[in-house]
Parts: structure tokens; C-alpha cells; sequence
């Protein structure tokens, strides 16, 4: 039988570690597979984003579990769940209060595209791109962008890929996607980018893409995570990390200048 004493040192060491978990609870790291967030088999390129964000997390001593989902699921996990993470995630007016932002991966610009054979599609404005097809990624930016300005004549799929190759088979008119994810896409998987181009600038989404916490996790958690991304960047471990994206966006600039693209706020 137990006596007294052992059971009274069982109780204690029971609450311990349960304030101890109380105190600490383990994190969901959550984002979807993309170029940016898993290393190519052939080339070793990509994965930049998962190699920051790990480093990031070891470098505040947090313990996390990584899961790949698709996009809507995991946007939708960190918005109902305490202590979960997810990357990169798009930054607008409309995310700003669903959100606690730990800090920015990378700048980003969004565009409409379209192939470039595709002379019929004249864009000068939002608007008129509603009377074309277009490709969109569940819940990404773009698509609940494109929602809220009254579009109805959206193809959802679960990644970029899926609308390039859409776009080339003549499924869709136009597609959104950033210019860093764009040429990424295109080196891994042996597209030619010169047989896409931009026909109308996302300014209203074009905020970056960020690494955020769900809105009601411990703030002790986030404070930790908000110094380990301050001295990784202090230290130039972001920028070295995520270097190969960045280029990427400097080679999208020089190959489309595009001094006299329309915009759309």
C-alpha cells in the first residue's frame, strides 16, 4: 500500500509537471509543401522558409512538432487553436487582428499572370479581370483577396503549381502568385518563365510573407520567439538563410521590369 507521504510527494510532483506544462505547452508548427518550405530531391534548392523557422525555434530552446497541410486546413488550425505557428502566411489589413506576427521571411509582390501568347487578355484594372478565368490556391492571400473585391469566377486548387500547369493546358485565363514563388517554381520544376507574364500588380497584398502565431497563444512563447527572430536578425542568419529566395525576387525584377504595369490597391 502507498502511505501517506509517498502519495502526498505523488500529488506534488504530479502538479509540478503539470504547471509545468501549463507554463510551457508544446507548439504546432504548421505550413503547407511548397518550393519554400521543402528542400527539391534533385536540385537541393528551396526549403529556405522551414530551415529559418527551425532555426528560429531551436534558437529560443522551443520544442515543436511540424506538420504539412494543406492550405486551408492549416490556415484555419491556427486561427481556432492556442500555441500553433504557421508559414509564411500573407500579411493584410483584413489578417492583422487574427494574428500575433512574429516577424517577416521575406518581401513579396503579388501579380496577376497570364501566358504570354495570351494577347487577347487586357488588364488595366481589377475589374477587368473579372471577366476572364482564374486559378487560385484555397484561402492563400490572393483568393480571399480576389473574394472581397466581388470575384466569382474562381478555379480553387492546393498550389501554384497546379494553376501554371492549368494555364498551359488553356484551363484558366489568369493567375495570382508572388514574384519570388513564381521563379522559384520555374527553376525547380523546369518551367520557362518566359512564357508567363505579369498583367496587373497586387498592391493590397503586397505586405511580405511572415511567420505568425495563433492570436491567443502563450505570451511567453511569443515574446521568446519575437528575441529569437530580433537576433537571428541582428546576427545575419536571416538574411543568409534565406538569401536563395531573395535572389530569386532580384532575378524576377530584372527579367520583368515592368515600369508601366498597372497596379491595383
Amino acid at each position: 500500500m502507498v502511505n501517506h507521504r509517498t502519495l502526498l510527494m505523488l500529488i506534488i510532483t504530479a502538479t509540478l509537471v503539470r504547471d509545468v506544462k501549463a507554463e510551457q505547452p508544446p507548439l504546432v508548427l504548421l505550413t503547407e509543401a511548397t518550393p519554400f518550405t521543402l528542400t527539391a530531391d534533385t536540385s537541393g534548392n528551396g526549403g529556405e522558409a522551414t530551415a529559418f523557422v527551425k532555426q528560429l525555434l531551436d534558437n529560443a530552446q522551443l520544442d515543436y512538432e511540424l506538420t504539412f497541410e494543406p492550405w486551408k486546413r492549416a490556415y484555419r488550425k491556427a486561427q481556432s487553436n492556442d500555441n500553433v505557428l504557421i508559414y509564411p502566411i500573407a500579411r493584410d489589413t483584413a489578417r492583422e487582428k487574427q494574428f500575433r506576427w512574429i516577424g517577416q521571411l521575406i518581401p513579396v509582390t503579388y501579380y496577376l499572370f497570364s501566358l504570354t501568347t495570351r494577347d487577347d487578355i487586357k488588364v488595366v484594372n481589377l475589374a477587368d479581370a473579372k471577366t476572364w478565368k482564374i486559378g487560385v490556391v484555397n484561402e492563400h492571400i490572393h483568393h480571399q483577396f480576389l473574394k472581397d473585391k466581388g470575384f466569382e469566377n474562381l478555379q480553387a486548387v492546393n498550389s501554384n503549381y497546379q494553376n501554371i500547369q492549368k494555364a498551359l493546358l488553356g484551363r484558366i485565363d489568369v493567375f495570382p502568385m508572388s514574384d519570388g514563388g513564381l521563379m522559384q517554381l520555374c527553376s525547380r520544376d523546369d518551367l520557362d518563365c518566359s512564357s508567363f507574364k505579369p498583367i496587373l500588380r497586387l498592391d493590397g497584398i503586397s505586405n511580405g510573407l511572415y511567420l505568425a502565431a495563433a492570436l491567443d497563444s502563450d505570451q511567453k512563447i511569443i515574446k521568446k520567439l519575437n528575441d529569437s527572430y530580433q537576433n537571428l536578425v541582428a546576427n545575419g542568419q536571416h538574411e543568409q538563410v534565406l538569401r536563395q529566395r531573395l535572389l530569386r525576387i532580384e532575378e524576377f525584377k530584372r527579367h520583368w521590369p515592368n515600369q508601366n504595369l498597372a497596379v491595383a490597391p
